[in-house]
This record gives structure tokens, C-alpha cells and sequence, in this order.
């Protein structure tokens, strides 16, 4: 009875939940436009995360080269992510952001951090979004300038 009351509860709350439209990004994604070039922005990212000791994993094209995925990560939160259990190590403190150009304009995709507790509801990770999310949000302002 207990699972059937839980699971009618979880129902009623995403049906009331705001309905995303295929396509639009929702608050689970920051989306930044700027003038720069793909090129320059990359290359302002990688910067950024070297100048401020962060970690530049890799940047690779995708889609055809039309997509430039990048990925950075900020090492001190990973006590907090490892906290929460090996299990959700996958998650990492990194940064997850496609680089592309659309309607003239070169665009920022990145993950919100606060997806890991989305996905994971944990104490622990609360306290490495609460951590991240000021430091990538800084980050998306000065390689967009």
C-alpha cells in the first residue's frame, strides 16, 4: 500500500511539474551567447581552467565538426562527490559544455552542477553544487566577454 501512495504521490508531482518543450533548454542548462569565435571560446576555456588550476580534460568536435564538446573539472569538490559514494564518482566535479554556432551567434551549452543532485539526492553533492556553481557560473561570464 505504502509503494502504491509513493508512487501515485511521485505521479501527481510530475504531472503538476512544468512541462519542458522538446528543444528549449531548461534550468538544467546554462546557454550563453557570445561574439566570440568557437575557436576563441575554446581557447578562452582552456585558458581559464589552467590560469585558475582547474583541470582541461579534453575538447573534441562532434556532430560533423558543427559541435565543439568540452570538458573541464574542479578538483577540490571531489571530496564531496566521493562523500556521497563511489557510485556516483562518474559524475565528477566537471564541467560538460558544447560550443557551437547558431543564428550567426556562437553558444555556450553547459550542465547546470546542480543536475548531480537531480540525479542523486545526497547532502554531500548539495555542498559541491553550492561549492561549483558560483565558480562556473563566474567562469561562463569571463570566457564570453
Amino acid at each position: 500500500m505504502k509503494r502504491m501512495i509513493r508512487t501515485g504521490t511521485l505521479l501527481a508531482l510530475l504531472m503538476a511539474a512544468p512541462a519542458a518543450k522538446a528543444g528549449e533548454p531548461n534550468d538544467m542548462f546554462w546557454v550563453r551567447t557570445t561574439d566570440r569565435s568557437p575557436e576563441q571560446v575554446v581557447a578562452a576555456i582552456k585558458s581559464y581552467a589552467e590560469t585558475n588550476k582547474w583541470l582541461y580534460l579534453s575538447d573534441f568536435k562532434i556532430k560533423g565538426g558543427e559541435v565543439t564538446a568540452v570538458k573541464i573539472c574542479y578538483p577540490p569538490i571531489g571530496k564531496d562527490i566521493f562523500a556521497a559514494g563511489m557510485h556516483v564518482a562518474a559524475m565528477m566535479p566537471c564541467g560538460h559544455i558544447a560550443v557551437y554556432v547558431e543564428g550567426g551567434k556562437t553558444r555556450l551549452s553547459m550542465l547546470h552542477p546542480k543536475f548531480m543532485t537531480a540525479l542523486y539526492p545526497d547532502k554531500n553533492l548539495e555542498n559541491a553544487v553550492k561549492t561549483v556553481t558560483p565558480l562556473f557560473e563566474k567562469m561562463l561570464v569571463d570566457v564570453t566577454r
